[in-house]
């Protein structure tokens, strides 16, 4: 809903209410320079300035234009998508983007940023709402911002460097505090976890992924217990989302288990393939090998995040639902380690959430153990802590 506000004629006037939440507030200007009134006024705020330029063609022109100020350039109609200005934003711990600047470069960059769960304030001109296309969005004037501003208090903000430098030294039970973690099960279905699955049938034996379910049935209820938020990750693969990075089993001679996963990894010589169901084609859409395995299954208020690639970050709503429920921090569990685990811990690593392996909660069958070791080494010293489960128990209880 957009909010009454009032003309503020005289910004510096005593009493001024000052700014919700300043420490995690950016004003974004998009497409012209700032307003100076307003520029000296979130410096003396110590709010995050972020100056947005268009450009015809990526080049490096980001720059620190000087303290809690820098300049992004993009290529697009919207710097979102094309450039790094949420990589600049999420790092610096910013929830609320106060845009002003040109019209209509504001509105695509307040309308994208809603989107990417910023909650997003449209700085107008003068005192009459702006129309948004019909979109309901939150509006305040250049005036009553200004004064805003005035009666914040400089204090400690999420880009000061003492403050980030805090917050990332978090202990690991501050990090699992409940209700900003979150539980990703990844995989827990028939097809790869069950004895009628198709991995299974293929006559690999996995028994250390039939020991890891019921720790992570176990970590599942501590979860729920605890009030953390728990997502399940749903494979589906099949006609409509096969394309080179989708999982499909093609024979080869190159590798320990005498095939490769996907098509991007088929060194084909010769006459190609005809599509081949009996390659094995795991999780098909409306299967029971799709399904969660029995007693894993998602209860009223959990997530299903459905994916069609090995991470479940890609091309999938977890991004935007962690951000929508303020998570910093997803444990990880399920399967399988070396591939769907590890891809996913790789992005949200990199994405800036921190990244938690319950250790034994997570398998491979018996062919590929040694890239389970490598995938653990691997995320343990470059992407998140790995630790048994009990101790995240313990840090819930």
């Amino acid at each position: 809903m957009i909010p009454q506000t009032t003309e503020l004629t005289h910004p510096q006037a005593d009493g001024l209410r000052g700014l919700d939440a300043p420490e995690a507030a950016a004003l974004v200007c998009a497409g012209q320079p700032c307003p100076a009134p307003l520029r000296a006024a979130a410096a003396r705020a110590e709010i995050l300035l972020v100056q947005v330029t268009p450009t015809d063609r990526v080049e490096p022109t980001d720059q620190l234009d000087g303290h809690g100020a820098v300049t992004i350039s993009h290529t697009g109609p919207s710097p979102f998508y094309a450039s790094d200005i949420d990589l600049v934003l999420r790092s610096n711990g910013v929830r609320t983007l106060y845009v002003c600047g040109d019209p209509v470069a504001g509105m695509r960059l307040a309308y994208d940023a809603q989107r990417k769960g910023y909650r997003a304030v449209l700085v107008r001109a003068g005192n009459a709402p702006a129309d948004v296309l019909g979109l309901r969005m939150p509006q305040i004037s250049q005036a009553e911002l200004t004064g805003q501003l005035a009666g914040t208090a400089p204090g400690a903000r999420n880009w000061h460097e003492a403050v980030k430098a805090e917050r990332m030294a978090r202990p690991f039970a501050a990090r699992l505090e409940p209700t900003r973690t979150a539980l990703l099960m990844i995989d827990v279905l028939n097809d790869f976890c069950a004895e009628d699955g198709v991995i299974a049938k293929t006559k690999a034996a996995m028994p250390r992924v039939t020991e890891a379910l019921p720790r992570i049935r176990t970590l599942l209820e501590g979860a729920r217990a605890a009030g953390a938020h728990v997502l399940h990750v749903q494979a589906i693969y099949g006609p409509m989302f096969r394309g080179q990075g989708s999982p499909y089993r093609y024979p080869s001679t190159q590798t320990r288990e005498g095939a490769v996963w996907c098509a991007s990894a088929a060194d084909i010589t010769g006459a190609a393939p005809a599509f081949d169901p009996t390659m094995v084609e795991v999780c098909r859409e409306g299967t029971w090998g799709a399904d969660f395995v029995e007693g894993m299954a998602p209860v009223d208020g959990e997530t299903v995040i459905r994916k069609h690639r090995y991470s479940a970050y890609l091309d999938t709503a977890l991004d935007a639902e962690l951000r929508r429920r303020g998570i910093e921090t997803v444990v990880l569990a399920g399967v399988t380690t070396n591939c769907c685990v590890e891809s996913t811990a790789r992005d949200l690593a990199m994405s800036d959430y921190d990244t938690v392996i319950a250790e034994d909660c997570v398998a491979v069958k018996d062919l590929v153990l040694p890239l389970h070791d490598a995938s653990i080494e691997q995320i343990r010293t470059y992407f998140g802590i790995v630790t048994p489960s009990d101790r995240i128990l313990d840090a819930w209880h």
